[in-house]
């Protein structure tokens, strides 16, 4: 047996989708073993490969489902360039070429180039609880030799598709080192002061949704230290929002885009946030209590059934946006203040323990040795 000396991460898009191979990136050039990306130039990627040093390979690839006709088009025509740019360029991959040189996909439609473009031994970490279209495709097939599961519900999901159950393994989601530590640091912190401190999460998009209502709900509870993360260019309409509804016994803070955002877990007594899969993941690996509003418009709704792990877990919230949000949001906080503080730490002790502790470790023994 011995060690990889490369590996191909094949990651592009979202954060959600990014950023968990940006911890893997991370995991084996530590080890010493040589990373090369491949992604596009829509999502935070190729900055990130830069940011590590490491080469970028850019392919025109782009999402299918859940987009117009014209954009469905355009993502069409992208996969067969995708196809004729790796013939044209094919002498300049020749180790994508090679069986031991191994290739993680992240899951997305990057992940198509993995399907058909390399014939190396290709490794799949599906992030959500509901695989998307690309991922079952891959699974499906033989083509992926180990599938490496973010939440138990997913594992459940590929084991109903696949023949080789063996080869579907509960990983977790690799999230930040700097979380590793939070829960225990923090965990006599929960709700120390009058203020209890709300750490408001809407990506780096942000979320137009939370921006509007979240000063609405807010303005009827007192004693709050709010800091609000509201997406690049929309600091100025949130801060319009607050000063509509405002109340003198609240603080409020508005970010555009938190980089250090494991502080801002560290500080917080209660998250109100999406549910995409990272997300969900950094909650319940710092202990956090989450009030989850997954994104209604989320492709299968995969969102609800990653927050619905935790819920049903009593670790954490789950309101659905809908024409009540205000209101269950204002019911929900009322009521955090109204539970015992015991209770709502055993809450927190739940989040945590629902996390799947060193998935890195897990993917990269798996990969790294041949």
């Amino acid at each position: 047996m011995s060690k990889i000396k490369k590996i191909y991460i094949l990651s592009g898009g979202t954060g959600g989708h990014v950023y968990p191979a940006k911890i893997m990136a991370e995991k084996f050039l530590s080890e010493k073993i040589e990373v090369v990306w491949i992604g596009t130039s829509r999502g935070p990627e190729k900055k990130i490969a830069e940011n590590l040093n490491i080469k970028f390979i850019k392919i025109p690839l782009s999402g299918f489902r859940g987009k117009s006709y014209f954009s469905k088009l355009k993502a069409f025509l992208a996969f067969l360039l995708t196809g004729f740019y790796f013939l044209v360029k094919i002498w300049t991959f020749k180790t994508l070429t090679k069986k031991e040189t191994p290739l993680i996909a992240f899951g997305g439609y990057v992940s198509l180039a993995a399907f058909f473009y390399f014939n190396g031994p290709v490794y799949l970490q599906e992030q959500n609880t509901i695989p998307g279209s690309v991922s079952r495709l891959l699974v499906s097939t033989k083509k992926v030799k180990k599938v490496f599961c973010g939440f138990k519900q997913t594992q459940n999901y590929f084991k109903k598709i696949s023949k080789e159950e063996n080869r579907i393994i509960l990983s977790g989601n690799p999230v930040s080192p700097n979380f590793h530590s939070l829960y225990q640091e923090n965990k006599n912190k929960f709700l120390q002061n009058v203020e209890m401190k709300i750490l408001i999460l809407g990506g780096s998009q942000g979320s137009e949704s939370l921006n509007l209502v979240l000063p609405k709900v807010l303005f009827n509870i007192e004693n709050l230290f709010v800091k609000h993360q509201c997406g690049k260019n929309n600091s100025e309409d949130t801060e319009i929002t607050y000063q509509k509804y405002v109340n003198d016994k609240n603080k409020i803070e508005i970010i555009e885009y938190i980089d250090n955002i494991h502080e801002y877990y560290g500080w917080a007594d209660i998250v109100i946030c999406r549910a995409g899969a990272l997300t969900v993941s950094e909650v319940s690996a710092s202990g956090s209590l989450g009030i989850f509003i997954p994104l209604p418009w989320a492709i299968d709704n995969h969102q609800f059934f990653n927050a619905k792990q935790l819920r049903d877990l009593n670790a954490g919230f789950l309101i659905e946006e809908n024409e009540n949000l205000e209101q269950d949001l204002i019911k929900i906080l009322n009521d955090i203040k109204k539970i015992e503080i015991d209770k709502l730490r055993i809450m927190k002790e739940n989040s945590y323990k629902a996390y799947i502790k060193s998935p890195e470790r897990k993917i990269y023994d798996e990969v790294a040795v041949i």
